[in-house]
């Protein structure tokens, strides 16, 4: 059997668990609530037996008592072994009593009308089942003084069978519930146990995973600064010597002098961003009311190229405790992402939430892919013209560092949407 998914990476959670070894752990509970009840069935069959064994034992002494006294009592007449068996009825455990004389009735007493179970058979001591219960019946049989024969049978219910089957069911049945509840806390436990081992594999593999990603970004950017950086610095010194050197009044020179100074920055942003993908960041965490603080962000963004309509709502006292400055370049970032990919509406929404709150920054621009949106937080990745794949890549580390998480949604077509756990 193959292990299968009880949680979603997506949401968070562990995917694989190990099915084989709940199901070993229930089968192995079952058979033991199992085994334990014909075990205990096994026991409770064998005191009936032994009772009962004791119970004709004690039969038997009881007719060869009743053998002597009907003897000597029919020694008197029939008159006094009739009395004798009367009050013998008016024990409570006595069911019937009767008295045969030739094989034919001669006086009968049932507790209950019409039940007087008697057979052909004058075995000493028997035993059946009945509506009653377990019956135990003593035979006597004797002679008279002119020979003819006769037979006194007292039949007793023996309760103590039935109380024993009444007793044990209810034990059995109330053991049976207790141990499939004990089997329920059980599973729930290792079910628990083993979400959480789940999980931390999962944190770990994880951990793993972005440790050696990390490794092979330092590598890269330790390539970009040295065949990158050190060459595009002796080229900006270049550029500025010539700078004095050319003629500011001529268009065409000046054009290109901007365009050359404009493209060595760039590029030179470009690699301070993919330094940083592999740098711990210093935080400095802070007391930072959302809503004032978006507020002071919206005017770094009224110099866009493209400008889209900003709209920010902010609940009330929606405070968390974070660095203002990680914080505002991950917002800035997915802000500028959004007009540059020619949203023409941007709103960012603030809610609280226990111990934090959410920041979701959602547009009207074209959108994400499907099969794009799982690549989008990974570095050197991007789907625009002109992207580096650092933005994405840097704002996930910087919110994983605030201890907190981000994550795309989109439709293609009807924009995206970025939500800001903190």
């Amino acid at each position: 059997m193959a292990d299968v998914v009880f949680f979603d990476r997506a949401k968070g959670f562990p995917m694989k668990y190990g099915f084989r070894y709940v199901a070993m752990v229930i089968l192995l509970s079952t058979a033991s609530i199992g085994g334990f009840y014909l075990l205990n069935l096994s026991n409770r069959r064998a005191i009936e037996a032994r009772t009962l064994e004791l119970a004709v034992s004690e039969g038997r002494t009881i007719e060869k008592v009743l053998s002597k006294a009907a003897a000597q009592l029919l020694e008197k007449g029939e008159e006094p072994l009739v009395r004798f068996v009367s009050e013998l009825f008016a024990n409570d455990q006595v069911i019937y009593v009767a008295l045969k004389r030739s094989g034919r009735l001669l006086h009968a007493d049932s507790k209950y009308e019409g039940y007087l179970p008697l057979g052909e058979d004058l075995q000493p001591v028997k035993t059946f089942d009945s509506p009653l219960g377990e019956i135990i019946e003593v035979t006597a049989t004797l002679k008279g003084p002119a020979g003819k024969p006769y037979s006194a049978h007292i039949g007793y219910q023996f309760s103590v069978i039935s109380e024993m089957r009444r007793v044990a069911g209810r034990s059995f049945l109330l053991i049976t519930l207790l141990q499939a509840a004990i089997l329920l806390i059980l599973v729930s436990f290792l079910y628990s146990v083993n979400r959480q081992m789940g999980r931390k594999e999962i944190e770990v593999q994880l951990e793993r995973d972005e440790r050696a990603r990390l490794q092979e970004i330092s590598l890269i950017t330790a390539g970009i600064q040295h065949e990158i950086r050190n060459p595009l610095h002796s080229l900006y010194l270049s550029y500025q010597m010539l700078e004095p050197l050319l003629d500011p009044a001529n268009e065409e020179t000046a054009f290109h002098s901007r365009t050359m100074k404009k493209e060595i920055r760039r590029i030179q942003d470009i690699i301070e961003r993919f330094s940083n993908l592999d740098r711990a960041f210093s935080i400095r965490k802070e007391p930072v009311d959302l809503g004032p603080f978006l507020s002071e962000l919206r005017d770094s963004w009224a110099g866009l190229e493209k400008q889209p309509e900003i709209t920010i709502a902010a609940e009330p006292g929606a405070k968390v405790q974070s660095d203002p400055g990680l914080l505002a370049r991950v917002v800035d970032n997915i802000v500028r992402n959004a007009a540059e990919a020619g949203a023409k509406q941007v709103a960012i929404r603030v809610q609280t939430r226990k111990g934090g709150a959410l920041i979701t920054i959602r547009d009207d621009g074209p959108g994400i892919k499907q099969e794009h949106l799982k690549f989008i937080f990974d570095p050197f990745v991007s789907f625009k013209s002109r992207g580096s794949g650092i933005g994405l890549a840097l704002a996930q580390r910087i919110i994983t560092q605030l201890g907190g998480r981000i994550k795309a949604e989109s439709v293609e077509g009807e924009g995206a949407k970025l939500t800001i756990v903190l």
